[in-house]
């Protein structure tokens, strides 16, 4: 808990086990401890992963830097209704992504641009438009036509926010959302069009990329239950974010395991409302019994 949950050092741990347990503890036994319950949760979480990919509903991924062996490693997390799982793996490839997600996620799938989403099919994604007004900021900070073209689409992001905040108030429905919707999409992708032919290159090259990808802007208008961002996943990977700032990564493989497994263990049963602690008691005391460890997911917990 100490180490894996509230990232606390090992220095600091092995501290606070002798202050205020009287426990002495060596750094070595700490670290025997973490592989003990790394080892004790295994199962469980493979369970996890695999349950992410057959989800059918929405799926949010995302990916960050982590350190490996003090080499570059990504970490990348899914996240569905009720299962959050990590995976910390040495690329950012789209082989990396079938291994987070699997061959064949029928889930709505909710991202960033990253082209290595670009496997799954376009009509079951949807962009991250918080990233999307990253970019039209990008073009109000350069000249002439990009920067008029940046204002109107930031504009109408603004207009669309502001009625999709109404839908999830219950002030507006569904289908009054989709009719107010039809002529801002028109806009926006003729903004895009406009954009695309601008003179500056970067400005040109984006709007070009997000046109490849049109129908994924507008999945959240058409299907209950997808959300217009991926804040859900970037929310997830920011504990995890934190734990790199802190420990600089793993220095093993066997440190990333303990890491993404943790990670994942915390993130799942806080989603249920389920106690973390008494989970992984419960998880190393049938590892001492050579039974089977608890389940992660919510209908066989």
């Amino acid at each position: 808990m100490c180490t894996g949950v509230y990232h606390l050092s090992r220095r600091t741990t092995v501290g606070l086990m002798a202050d205020m347990f009287g426990v002495p503890m060596s750094l070595g036994a700490l670290s025997a401890c973490e592989q003990a319950v790394s080892e004790a949760v295994a199962e469980p979480v493979a369970e996890a992963h695999v349950d992410v990919q057959q989800q059918e509903d929405v799926t949010y991924a995302d990916e960050t830097g982590w350190r490996e062996r003090r080499r570059r490693a990504w970490l990348w997390v899914a996240v569905s209704p009720l299962v959050t799982v990590f995976l910390v793996q040495a690329g950012r490839s789209r082989a990396a992504a079938q291994v987070l997600l699997g061959h064949c996620l029928k889930a709505i799938l909710i991202t960033d641009r990253c082209a290595v989403y670009g496997q799954w099919a376009v009509d079951q994604r949807q962009l991250c438009w918080a990233h999307l007004l990253r970019d039209f900021t990008a073009f109000t900070e350069r000249w002439g036509p990009a920067a008029v073209v940046g204002q109107a689409l930031l504009a109408e992001a603004k207009t669309m926010f502001a009625q999709w905040d109404r839908v999830r108030a219950g002030t507006l429905s569904r289908r009054g959302f989709w009719l107010a919707m039809r002529p801002l999409r028109k806009r926006v992708e003729a903004l895009l069009r406009q954009g695309e032919a601008v003179a500056d290159a970067k400005t040109a090259r984006t709007c070009r990329n997000i046109l490849k990808l049109r129908p994924a802007l507008w999945t959240f208008i058409d299907l209950p239950g997808v959300e217009p961002t991926n804040n859900t996943a970037e929310r997830a990977a920011r504990r995890a974010v934190l734990w790199r700032k802190r420990s600089f990564g793993s220095h093993s493989a066997a440190g990333s395991r303990y890491a993404e497994r943790m990670l994942t263990v915390a993130a799942t049963l806080t989603q249920q409302r389920r106690n973390v602690l008494a989970y992984l008691t419960q998880a190393s005391t049938a590892r001492l019994l050579r039974r089977p460890a608890p389940s992660l997911l919510p209908d066989v917990a």
